[in-house]
């Protein structure tokens, strides 16, 4: 009976009234209120199935078999019923769509999903994201996120939107569709100011992380997310003489700015203590910070840093393994060349 009251709240009672006294189903009141007609056609018919049909001489296309995969018992408030009803009577081409949408939905509805189909940005209504949407707060959280992608994608256009959500599969996560357009940011959420130094690259899409980290083989490809979303920045020093290895510089953001964490050879190899110091000072000199010792003499600081076994304070954004010894001379050029390579 929630879909009679919704109907009755859409149409008018008065409306409604006017269906019943032209039906065969309904007795002869003469001069009767139309709630008076409303009401004893209500205790005229057994089914509310055919109360709705006498009403709408026929409902619209989809709404009954919608209903039925509501299950038998009612579902949510009855405004659930309302919404239903609403769009399926409505000429609107996006609520048309809505309708369309849910029919494409496999299995039975949930109650929430009515409501989730009228909330959804038009660009994401698709069976395959509301077959994954079970909560109106599910729907917030997956158009602010939206907004989010399409300031870091420039390429995150309505149609490239719908089209990407093809390829989300049945019994797959809304969270697939945010993945897919975070590989893909290309407009960086800070702005890294390096001073128009050559030497210095910022790794400021996932293109270029992917691509780093290829050709220094290492992680960089699991690092896009932090990136895409503001935490961490990468750096890449690229020493103009010709074959001589680059290094990766990795930064943490702050409410203060960046901070140097960590530098990297190829493979995530240890640097030598002088090429570090050299990204060290350009990196500085662009304002980023870097962590720092006690005050005073740096080698009687780290003296007593290795007599306490504190290696991780004698270089700690030179690591691809804190505490390690740095390599003998000869290995040291060894590797050197082989990043050469």
């Amino acid at each position: 009976m929630f879909l009679v009251l919704a109907l009755v709240e859409i149409l008018g009672i008065d409306e409604i009234a006017s269906h019943l006294r032209s039906s065969a189903i309904t007795p002869k009141f003469g001069a009767a209120t139309s709630a008076t007609v409303v009401g004893q056609t209500i205790l005229s018919v057994r089914r509310p199935r055919d109360l709705v049909r006498t009403i709408l001489a026929g409902p619209p296309v989809g709404l009954l078999g919608t209903l039925r995969r509501f299950g038998p018992d009612p579902v949510g408030e009855p405004r659930v019923y309302y919404d239903c009803a609403r769009m399926y009577l409505s000429k609107d081409p996006a609520d048309r769509q809505r309708v369309k949408v849910l029919g494409q939905i496999a299995g039975n509805l949930v109650g929430a999903q009515i409501q989730v189909v009228d909330a959804l940005d038009p660009v994401l209504l698709h069976p395959a994201l509301v077959g994954c949407l079970y909560e109106v707060r599910q729907v917030t959280e997956i158009q602010d996120a939206l907004s989010y992608i399409r300031a870091r994608c420039s390429g995150a256009t309505d149609d490239a939107i719908r089209a990407s959500l093809c390829r989300l599969k049945p019994g797959g996560h809304r969270g697939d569709l945010i993945r897919y357009w975070a590989a893909r940011f290309d407009i960086p959420p800070v702005e890294l100011d390096l001073h128009d130094d050559p030497t210095l690259i910022a790794l400021d899409s996932a293109a270029a992380l992917a691509d780093a980290g290829r050709r220094y083989r290492n992680c960089l490809a699991t690092r896009i997310n932090e990136v895409f979303l503001g935490s961490a920045a990468y750096v890449e020093f690229k020493p103009g003489r010709r074959g001589t290895p680059g290094l990766i510089a990795e930064l943490r953001h702050t409410d203060q700015g960046f901070l140097l964490e960590k530098i990297y050879a190829a493979g995530n190899r240890r640097v030598h203590p002088e090429r570090a110091q050299i990204v060290r000072r350009k990196l500085s000199a662009c304002g980023i910070a870097l962590l720092a010792h006690a005050p005073g003499e740096h080698e009687p600081v780290v003296a007593a840093a290795r007599l306490l076994n504190e290696h991780t304070l004698v270089e700690p954004d030179n690591d691809a393994g804190w505490g390690v010894e740095m390599l003998e001379v000869a290995q040291d050029l060894e590797q050197f060349l082989d990043e050469a390579a």
